[in-house]
């Protein structure tokens, strides 16, 4: 049972420590009981902490929105506010909605990847290739069909240095086949978090699914709630190559734990389509945009360029990555260590049977058990 938390600590009702190695589910990236977050909450509730987004407009959000504009990748113009968890799902029926309102109201197929994970509920896991979506069998909208750009286990039998992207070239075979006048959005993650365990793409992964994007009049949905806001070493995960979405989702990055928010960022060309074509526009819930979580996640945007959490990040990411790759020349049982800034991953394989893991052996669950045993938290990936 928790009992308080302070920086990278947690400590449970026993009084027993634990190092927060993950961040819980890679949210609490600035750590615990900050007091400047604290006192920002205080400061909104005693003011108001709740307001309906279609009766009022307010001054934290506004704040907020612009805070992430300034920091967002170029040529992206607004923000909608969500409350959470739903954020996929309100971008998932936005676009439906936005190529309506733009006279092309067949492209209705959003396309995403196999080892991928955008949220638990139903359009999120039907754009999801994760264990979790079969509790949902028989009642999502959608069906992953893009290999992943996965070096490590290339779905082409391709090595870095020897390939042609084929992973990125599947796209456009998809898109051919199925029709761009039908095919509405590619939806990707940076770097694969919880389904793949920080996978890297290749260099010359994003460049390559951009130009498809663009040649095929689709949109590119960059998924960046863990990798938004810091957690790479940047602010946002596809600065790595230079390359921008057309939407892009945010969430844990902006919250850090605090309170549950999630955003929306639109792309300067989809914002003034959406605005040209007097797009109607059905999306939020009730807690969108509300002034006390706008305003604990402007607190947090403002600790983070304080205290210069960006650079740390990659900094302390050099450090872990290169510490961590010495424990695999110890470890046979460690096929990969990868991932880029704070966001690192740690694959496992049974040694003396290849690529295949032992049935009989989760490495996973024994070292994640292990860690918990010595007051270290971990993540597992079960993709």
């Amino acid at each position: 049972m928790i009992s308080h938390g302070r920086g990278i600590y947690l400590f449970d009702e026993n009084g027993r420590k634990y190092i927060d190695g993950s961040s819980g589910a890679i949210v609490a990236n600035i750590g615990h009981g900050v007091d400047e977050i604290a006192n920002a909450a205080y400061d909104q509730i005693q003011e108001v902490s709740y307001t309906f987004r279609t009766q009022f407009e307010n001054r934290p959000a506004i704040d907020l929105a612009n805070k992430i504009l300034r920091y967002a990748p170029d040529k992206h113009s607004a923000v909608f506010l969500s409350s959470g968890s739903e954020a996929t799902e309100s971008c998932f029926r936005f676009i439906i909605q936005y190529w309506k309102g733009l006279g092309k109201p067949s492209k209705k197929t959003v396309l995403s990847r196999f080892v991928s994970y955008h949220g638990n509920t139903l359009a999120a896991l039907s754009l999801s290739s994760d264990s979790r979506r079969e509790s949902m069998k028989g009642f999502t909208v959608t069906s992953p069909t893009v290999p992943a750009c996965y070096c490590e286990r290339c779905p082409f039998k391709k090595t870095p240095d020897s390939c042609n992207i084929e992973c990125a070239q599947a796209l456009d075979e998809s898109i051919t086949e199925l029709g761009a006048d039908n095919v509405a959005a590619f939806w990707v993650e940076p770097i694969v978090g919880a389904t793949g365990g920080a996978i890297v793409p290749h260099n010359k992964y994003f460049s390559a699914i951009r130009a498809i994007c663009d040649k095929h009049d689709v949109l590119l949905v960059a998924d960046e709630v863990i990798t938004g806001f810091g957690r790479t070493g940047k602010w946002f995960g596809l600065e790595h190559w230079n390359i921008n979405s057309d939407i892009t989702i945010l969430g844990k990055g902006i919250n850090c734990g605090y309170t549950p928010l999630s955003a929306i960022l639109f792309s300067e060309p989809v914002t003034n389509n959406y605005c040209d074509n007097n797009v109607s526009l059905d999306i939020g819930h009730t807690h969108s945009a509300n002034p006390l979580s706008c305003k604990i996640a402007l607190s947090v945007l403002e600790y983070i360029e304080k205290n210069d959490l960006i650079n740390n990040a990659r900094l302390m990411g050099d450090y872990l990555l290169t510490r961590l790759s010495v424990l695999k020349k110890d470890f046979t049982f460690i096929k990969d260590i990868r991932g880029i800034g704070l966001l690192t991953g740690i694959e496992f394989f049974d040694g003396d049977e290849g690529n295949q893991v032992n049935s009989e052996t989760s490495y996973t669950d024994l070292i994640v058990n292990e860690c918990f045993n010595k007051g270290l938290i971990v993540y597992p990936c079960r993709g």
